[in-house]
């Protein structure tokens, strides 16, 4: 399997140059067609506005939105052209998750970027978070800071036996196959979840899976219980130099996260690298 259709999502932001050298190195590898989708929202007025608003007005602010979103991919499209990479481009107007949503159904993977919210231009607030559970392809989610020279060479797959991180490890496996270095961190499968497979030994499982695959990984492990799951992930992240995660997203409910903190939710607030997201 290869990746040979990708999708992105395209933006004003200054955190958009990263995630179109991502895709520009991933379409350049797998040799892949490149969609680029910009949605400039449609602006819903409050009805208890609408008498202070004109119509006029709603239309040249929309009008101003779509021509600026032209212009900015007619640039990206020069970035591509100078990449040596084809990059398709679509301007739409309405409401990005329903739009990206639909869009994934006919991509092998999705490009997204961090919540940047200091910055205004930034489209990627919430999509993450949404698209994993409505999207019909993996997330790739690119931090939008940093240099990001490689990506998948030095990967850390996370590994609990879920449900989750089997579908993650199996959306990753193009990247995985190509990778110098694959890491498997492990930890036990969370007993009030999955008791059956407490003392199974799915770990070595996992690897025997990679290996059928060709690709030989080296077991880790959360040697600190203390240490909690995104601290883990980080530190092992930090000692192996990755540049990129694989993780199975939000492994208990989404409401029960965003209560409690959970670890999807800490890694795509301050993502150390990129990250490789199923659910």
């Amino acid at each position: 399997m290869k990746y040979k259709n990708i999708l992105i999502q395209l933006d004003n932001s200054s955190g958009c140059r990263n995630r179109l050298e991502v895709a520009f190195g991933l379409a350049q590898d797998f040799g892949a067609e490149l969609t680029g989708l910009f949605v400039v929202p449609t602006y819903i007025v409050p009805s208890y506005v609408e008498a202070q608003i004109s119509v006029d007005l709603m239309t040249d602010i929309t009008e101003k939105a779509l021509a600026r979103a032209e212009e900015t991919v007619a640039h990206y499209r020069k970035l591509a052209v100078e990449a040596h990479v084809k990059l398709q481009t679509v301007v739409v107007e309405g409401q990005i998750i329903p739009i990206l949503r639909e869009h994934s159904k006919y991509a092998d993977l999705m490009i997204l970027g961090q919540d940047q919210p200091e910055d205004p231009d930034n489209a990627s607030y919430g999509l993450a978070d949404a698209l994993l559970f409505e999207g019909a392809c993996a997330c790739l989610v690119v931090p939008h800071s940093g240099k990001i020279p490689t990506l998948g060479k030095r990967t850390l797959l996370t590994w609990n036996a879920s449900r989750e991180a089997a579908r993650a490890l199996r959306e990753a496996l193009p990247l995985l196959k190509r990778a110098e270095t694959v890491v498997l961190l492990s930890s036990e499968p969370d007993a009030d979840d999955n008791t059956l497979a407490n003392g199974h030994p799915h770990a070595q499982a996992a690897l025997h899976l990679l290996k059928s695959h060709g690709i030989e990984a080296v077991s880790s492990g959360i040697s600190n219980p203390d240490m909690n799951a995104s601290d883990a992930i980080v530190a092992q992240a930090a000692e192996m130099n990755a540049d990129l995660i694989v993780m199975g997203a939000y492994g208990h409910t989404r409401l029960r996260e965003m209560i409690l903190g959970g670890v999807t939710r800490d890694l795509l607030k301050h993502p150390p690298t990129c990250l490789l997201l199923a659910h």
